[in-house]
């Protein structure tokens, strides 16, 4: 009898085409793996159905200090999954870097206001919506610890953001 055999070529493309089926095996999984073992983002809903998509709102007009106030918003799955609250002086510089730079201070001691602005964002990713996350005076409540600045720039401008993505 006569052993067939396969040429090293034969070989080497059976390999590479075994590894590319493979490989577009992994891609087409991993994403919804991912997601079902990360769980959900919460298990809050918001208030009002929301369209999928990004929200962005920026304030009119510079705070005081020079800083106009962007928020944005990315809904998934009809829920707030995605939220960067940031401001920016005339020169286009983020106050989100400045303070990671330590060139923008708010207190010696106390958290840098990226880490101030990134706990209340968590706030309404976990919550879904902003009730309870700040006082008549504009100030956190105990809700979010740690964050000592006035929160109603964030508020005005995710209350825009949730009035673009809201379905009628």
């Amino acid at each position: 009898m006569k052993r067939s055999t396969i040429s090293s070529n034969a070989r080497s493309l059976i390999g590479i085409a075994v590894m590319a089926v493979l490989s577009l095996a992994v891609i087409a999984v991993s994403d919804p793996l991912y997601k079902a073992l990360r769980g959900p983002v919460t298990t809050a809903s918001p208030e009002a159905p929301l369209a999928d998509g990004i929200y962005t709102h920026e304030a009119l007009e510079p705070d005081a200090n020079g800083f106009r106030d962007r928020t944005t918003l990315t809904v998934s799955d009809g829920i707030i999954v995605s939220c960067v609250w940031d401001s920016f002086n005339s020169d286009g510089e983020s106050k989100q870097k400045l303070s990671m730079e330590g060139q923008y201070i708010m207190t010696e001691d106390g958290p840098l206001w990226k880490a101030q602005s990134d706990s209340v964002c968590r706030y309404l990713i976990e919550h879904q919506r902003l009730a309870g996350l700040a006082g008549d005076d504009g100030y956190t409540t105990d809700a979010v610890a740690s964050v000592s600045i006035n929160v109603y720039p964030f508020m005005n401008g995710v209350e825009e953001c949730l009035r673009q993505a809201e379905i009628k």
